[in-house]
């Protein structure tokens, strides 16, 4: 299946200032088909060593000496020669072998001609350790989360509506049959996730049902690994967190609510297990008064948002008709499932190279609460981005962001069309574009019709 990270990685082999990458990103993302994917579309030799498995090189590593880790990785392989123009060699599944990490420094430094990619499903524990020394400037990073929605349709075999997508302007939005086929594909999307084994059993079988076998065994996966994550991790106290998780999407987090009678220093170590397995991401309230977001951010005031959107409709039980049959997106389980699809889109939507991020803007006072769903940087400013309601909504909270922040820009997602309008509210005067769910990889082409003409007064 054909990801955007595919190209970063070709643009890697051939950079001639490369470094070692570490590709980072929750199991079973496709981290290690995306590897091999792209060694086979550059013909390149895969040298594939899953260091789950009995490895000889390891005791070789303290050496610090890649020439003879490679030629031992050479001869175990059957290799007839070494040749690091046509070859990557690849670590999977590095944290159960820590010492390649540091190892990587001495690649960069005294054997630069080597293409050396590792990963690990549970890579983020090792490199998050106290006592852990890392490579810092040795190395470089490329993060992986589901597949989009456009992989998703690229992945079911429809292309052409991918080039559709890229076209679309907010001078000629698309008609009403066609907006509608792009409701139907998105509303199949909230079902299958961007989960490449879900998606391909959906593109194998047409089945719902073998795309919940396989959404199932995803869930249970991860559930598998809790006993990997150190001997202070409570298994049960996990499981409870995961299992509630779903439900309290959207929501500012209250330790209590994810298991009551459990001390919110442990739930909060809970947390932080599940982030460290990429499984849920944090979005932290940023008070949203510039850039950069996270120089604003309150650690301790935050939602979550998970993996993956067809692992959140599964673990509600939400029913597909009630996914298949809504014209609002928005509606569905209270928003949650519109919520989790924006954001999950949101905070991958910045260069490969950096650490996933998405913030929120919340303000509470007595009689005076308000909260936009996200904040993302555009443009060198602050713009904010409504979710919850629907393209009939008044966002009232969005309206007070804009007054306090002095902010004329708004972005909002719904299963609307795609439209822009001025607004004045209260004597300020705004732009706000309406974006179909559907186009959220296409919001910042279209984001250029905000300064196409002069903001009306």
């Amino acid at each position: 299946m054909k990801r955007q990270q595919l190209n970063y990685i070709k643009e890697w082999v051939n950079r001639k200032t490369r470094k070692p990458l570490i590709i980072r990103g929750a199991r079973q993302v496709g981290k290690t088909t995306l590897v091999q994917l792209a060694c086979e579309e550059m013909s390149l030799e895969l040298v594939e060593l899953n260091m789950e498995d009995p490895q000889e090189f390891p005791p070789l590593l303290p050496q610090n000496d890649p020439h003879k880790v490679f030629q031992a990785i050479a001869l175990s392989k059957q290799l007839r020669k070494i040749d690091p123009d046509k070859q990557i060699f690849f670590f999977d599944e590095a944290q159960a072998c820590p010492a390649l990490i540091p190892f990587l420094r001495y690649c960069f430094e005294r054997a630069p001609e080597y293409r050396v990619i590792l990963t690990g499903s549970l890579l983020e524990f090792v490199l998050s350790a106290d006592d852990y020394s890392f490579p810092v400037g040795r190395v470089e990073f490329l993060y992986l989360g589901s597949m989009t929605f456009e992989e998703y349709l690229s992945g079911t075999d429809n292309e052409i509506a991918i080039e559709q997508l890229q076209q679309v302007t907010v001078e000629k939005p698309f008609n009403e049959a066609i907006h509608n086929i792009f409701l139907k594909h998105l509303r199949n999307y909230l079902i299958v996730g961007g989960m490449p084994e879900a998606i391909n059993a959906y593109r194998e079988t047409q089945s719902y049902v073998e795309v919940e076998r396989a959404k199932q065994s995803i869930i249970t996966t991860y559930q598998a690994d809790f006993h990997k994550y150190g001997h202070k991790a409570d298994i049960d106290l996990l499981n409870r967190v995961l299992a509630a998780i779903p439900s309290q999407l959207g929501q500012k987090i209250i330790y209590t609510r994810l298991s009551e009678g459990t001390r919110s220093d442990q739930v909060k170590r809970v947390l932080e297990l599940l982030e460290l397995a990429k499984v849920i991401q944090r979005c932290f309230h940023s008070h949203g008064d510039g850039l950069p977001l996270g120089a604003q951010q309150k650690t301790n005031h935050f939602k979550l948002l998970f993996l993956d959107v067809g692992l959140v409709q599964s673990m509600l039980g939400i029913s597909l008709a009630a996914v298949e049959t809504t014209q609002e997106i928005n509606e569905i389980a209270k928003g949650v499932l519109a919520e989790q699809f924006v954001g999950q889109h949101l905070m991958y939507d910045r260069p490969m190279f950096e650490a996933p991020a998405i913030h929120y803007w919340e303000r509470q006072a007595k009689q005076s609460t308000a909260e936009v769903d996200y904040l993302v940087p555009w443009d060198q400013r602050v713009l904010p981005v409504e979710v919850k309601s629907g393209h009939k909504g008044h966002m009232k909270s969005l309206q007070r962001f804009l007054m306090e922040k002095k902010v004329d820009r708004a972005l909002r997602f719904s299963s609307g069309p795609l439209l822009l309008n001025d607004y004045v509210h209260k004597d300020t005067a705004y732009r706000f574009l309406n974006v179909p769910h559907y186009l959220i990889g296409q919001w910042q082409r279209l984001a250029v019709a905000f300064e196409q003409k002069a903001l009306s007064k």
